[in-house]
């Protein structure tokens, strides 16, 4: 038998599934069952009351600008925590794991460059079976890694044989850039001091790799008093760099420090982020000398709150919104990518980590894993990589609203458009209209959850991960259909939600 229903992309799956519709007018929906005997139809109609306009959008179809690499998005955890997360070996890989990246990567969005921090000098862990593991992941899906080496201890050889160990097992270009150190910021008396220790250990580490550049500075924040020196850093240090990476926590649970419930759906938990990127007043901007020199810059460690994020805000459905705002932000003004950093290991949870497990030791010595959570980020990064496939480019828009509204655009390479939605505001709930001349039928796919604080409930396109066992989205996903009216769509925002609007040429 088969099941069609109007007015959306699929039917549920089983009678006992719903669909869930939000409508912006009065719309009748018709349910179609058809076996060899026949069909037969039912339908129900969803009386919409109407309100005022909460937003209008306007899109440029015409003036694409800053092209977002098919890497742009991807992940970062520690070395020592690869066991927890990854698995103890090529044979002994953490399946879960490789089906949350690959869900990430199914847009077009690779190869995944995924971030593997150094653990100072423990090197015990270059040498373990989690670098057969990572190469395995590579083989599997395309990852590519940039992975550090200890900086900390201020000892060349100790750094340059973890290189060494780093290129033995991750062959070919699986292995993008070393990453020397992890925040030298915090740990160096002043900049003079760092680039005295830099210019020592960057040419042998790129002598030790046979040629493998570096990932730097990796200073602990964008408001960090070495940042002044990020332009000058690049421009004669450029022959050694890879990728130039820093790193951006929005809020901060350090020293007993709290951020207010509703801190992600606010503005300055993502403007204030890339200001210095751009040079605001008494700040020099620092993207245009890693684009002069040719040189990608990533954001290489990114989340919500540092020192391990804050219980009730990290990990609630708000984080999901402001990963996206974030995400496209950094991607307005020229970042190259961003890592989200997913710290696993299961001693410590972390409220922002986008998704961890509970690995349990066999007595044969395999490890099995089992999904411990997989938080409303995840969602946010998920519907991030949907809204930019495809060889996306960011489109201009014009946004008028007087609510807590954002408005992303891209064009992909076939002239799809995707327009996402995000309602940040926790009481304005309406129709919003697009504007957009001469294209066609356009699809709204919805993430949803029961409130901003939500932890559990999240749906995305009808499927959600609460239940998940292996990594696979639960449920039959589904987006609604609609039509533009003289040139304009016109689509209902539910508060504290995002809607992806894919309109076809």
């Amino acid at each position: 038998m088969s099941v069609q229903l109007s007015n959306v992309t699929a039917a549920p799956a089983t009678s006992s599934a719903s669909v869930v519709v939000t409508p912006a007018a009065t719309t009748t929906y018709t349910l179609t069952a058809t076996n060899a005997s026949g069909s037969a139809q039912q339908s129900a109609t969803v009386t919409v009351t109407p309100a005022s306009q909460i937003a209008g959008v306007q899109v440029d179809a015409m003036s694409a600008t800053e092209p977002i690499p098919a890497n742009f998005l991807s992940i970062g955890q520690t070395m020592g925590d690869t066991l927890a997360m990854v698995g103890t070996s090529s044979t002994n890989v953490n399946p879960i794991y490789e089906q949350l990246l690959r869900n990430l990567a199914q847009y077009g969005n690779a190869p995944l460059l995924i971030r593997e921090l150094a653990d100072g000098g423990n090197s015990d862990v270059y040498s373990a079976g989690n670098l057969s593991a990572l190469s395995q992941v590579s083989r599997d899906l395309g990852a590519q890694f940039f992975a550090g080496v200890d900086f900390v201890d201020d000892d060349v050889a100790t750094a340059t044989g973890e290189a060494e160990q780093l290129v033995a097992g991750l062959p070919g270009n699986q292995l993008q850039a070393i990453e020397l150190g992890n925040e030298p910021d915090l740990y160096e008396a002043d900049y003079s001091d760092y680039l005295a220790q830099y210019q020592e250990f960057a040419p042998a580490l790129v002598s030790a790799s046979g040629g493998i550049k570096l990932s730097a500075p990796v200073w602990a924040g964008l408001s960090s008093a070495f940042m002044n020196n990020l332009d000058s850093f690049i421009s004669t240090q450029a022959s050694t760099i890879a990728i130039v990476t820093v790193h951006h926590y929005s809020g901060t649970a350090c020293n007993g420090s709290t951020e207010p419930g509703d801190y992600l759906l606010t503005e300055p938990a993502v403007d204030g982020d890339t200001q210095p990127l751009t040079g605001p007043v008494g700040i020099p901007p620092y993207l245009p000398a890693a684009k002069q020199a040719g040189i990608p810059f990533r954001i290489g460690e990114l989340n919500s709150i540092n020192c391990g994020g804050q219980v009730g805000v990290s990990n609630s459905f708000s984080s999901a919104l402001w990963a996206m705002d974030i995400s496209f932000s950094y991607a307005n003004v020229g970042v190259s990518g961003v890592n989200f950093f997913a710290p696993g290991d299961p001693n410590t949870p972390n409220a922002y980590t986008p998704f961890d497990f509970t690995p349990t030791v066999g007595g044969n010595g395999v490890t099995t894993y089992a999904v411990r959570n997989i938080n409303p980020l995840y969602y946010g990064l998920l519907l991030f990589a949907q809204s930019v496939q495809n060889n996306a480019q960011l489109l201009p828009v014009t946004l008028t609203t007087q609510a807590n509204i954002k408005a992303w655009a891209t064009i992909d390479a076939n002239q799809t458009i995707r327009l996402l939605l995000l309602n940040k505001d926790q009481s304005a709930s309406g129709p919003v209209s697009v504007a957009l001349s001469g294209y066609q039928q356009a699809t709204v796919t919805r993430l949803t959850a029961p409130s901003y604080s939500s932890t559990t409930g999240v749906t995305l396109g009808g499927q959600t991960f609460d239940g998940s066992v292996d990594g696979t989205a639960q449920g039959t996903a589904y987006a609604e259909i609609t039509q533009p009216a003289g040139g304009v769509y016109t689509i209902a925002l539910p508060s504290v939600s995002a809607a992806l609007v894919t309109i076809q040429p």
